[in-house]
């Protein structure tokens, strides 16, 4: 018999472990009631608790990942894919094995850039309706103020980092219903996500540069996104993105379960620095996005990210998330008007993919 056992100090270590996997069973326990409890609410309401949400984000944490992994797999089941017609659109005339290799590099990689996706004319058109706009004023200084601060944007004098357009001001925009009624960017991402995909979020905003430092409430900073259980964003370069107009980044692989250290995981939902990131991913696993207007890069944002402070020049981009559920952070989109007929068409052919989505005065009718 090992004499080890009758070591107080070993018989202390031992027992502080099995309270230490106890306390964290009780722990996953608690996480999951409230997540259930939760997803109960939101079946019959539509709509997520801020607890269950939470939990979500902790299960996430505490299982690396593998919670949102069995999700999705659970929600794959129940909502399997459409039979969707040939994908062409934007990110081109996409074959099986088109559609096979971007999967892959996808699963693997975390990210997938289409170039040359649009016309600078369709980008310009953008553009232009974006700076008749008022824009809700973002950046570290106007947190603590007690209104939100809303502003056009000027691209001769910006005043923050970041100015974002309201949803609802985004998708009354003739371009945005095209890109939202595209089958590409549809296909691409069911494939993804193995289930019916949801238009869950889509937002609008310039980067400016005016500061010497990243600003964090610019998502300047690395972040991981855990707002839904599995989704696949697009970020659309609207204007020349180079090295200095702050391209998007991405740390190749980190969006894979078991990927992120335990370490970065433990302080929960927060920023990390340049350091701590590269330090525990190396140099190696860095990408920088750079590319003419029309880019697309489709990207699975549960891995770190962010935009890189611009330097010089500003930048448009517009950033579609399509999810396999809206469980999660309650955002629904208000849609004014419909421009483009194939919007509506799609909208009623396929209601789930549009299920986040209110049409005003009976628009589908």
């Amino acid at each position: 018999m090992d004499s080890d056992i009758f070591n107080p100090a070993f018989s202390i270590r031992a027992a502080v472990r099995r309270l230490k996997a106890r306390f964290q069973l009780v722990k996953y326990a608690i996480e999951w009631a409230r997540l259930l409890k939760g997803a109960l609410i939101h079946a019959l309401r539509g709509e997520t608790p801020r607890t269950a949400q939470q939990a979500l984000v902790n299960l996430f944490v505490m299982s690396q990942g593998r919670t949102n992994d069995f999700l999705a797999w659970v929600l794959s089941i129940r909502h399997s894919p459409y039979v969707l017609p040939q994908s062409s659109g934007v990110l081109g005339n996409l074959t099986p094995q088109d559609l096979a290799k971007i999967q892959e590099k996808l699963e693997i990689d975390g990210y997938y850039v289409f170039e040359n996706c649009l016309p600078a004319d369709f980008c310009e058109r953008i553009v232009r309706q974006t700076l008749k706009a008022n824009c809700l004023v973002l950046g570290d200084e106007f947190v603590a103020q007690p209104e939100k601060v809303y502003d056009r944007y000027n691209r001769e004098s910006p005043y923050a980092p970041k100015y974002i357009l309201t949803e609802d001001d985004t998708s009354d925009i003739p371009e945005v219903q095209q890109l939202l009624s595209d089958l590409s960017l549809i296909t691409v991402a069911q494939n993804y996500l193995k289930s019916k995909p949801i238009f869950t979020g889509l937002s609008l905003w310039w980067s400016a540069p005016v500061k010497n430092s990243p600003d964090a409430n610019a998502a300047q900073q690395f972040h991981f996104d855990m707002e839904r259980i599995r989704w696949l964003r697009y970020f659309i370069y609207l204007t020349d993105v180079t090295k200095y107009s702050g391209p998007h980044c991405f740390i190749k692989g980190s969006h894979r379960s078991g990927a992120i250290p335990a370490a970065l995981l433990k302080p929960g939902y927060v920023r990390q620095t340049d350091e701590t990131i590269l330090e525990s991913f190396g140099q190696e696993a860095y990408r920088e996005f750079i590319g003419p207007r029309g880019t697309i890069v489709a990207e699975d944002s549960r891995g770190f990210h962010k935009g890189l402070m611009p330097a010089k020049g500003d930048r448009l981009l517009l950033a579609f998330e399509i999810s396999n559920s809206t469980f999660g952070a309650n955002k629904r989109h208000l849609i004014r008007r419909i421009h483009v007929p194939q919007f509506g068409e799609l909208a009623k052919k396929y209601p789930r993919v549009y299920a986040n989505f209110d049409f005003e005065n009976s628009l589908l009718i």
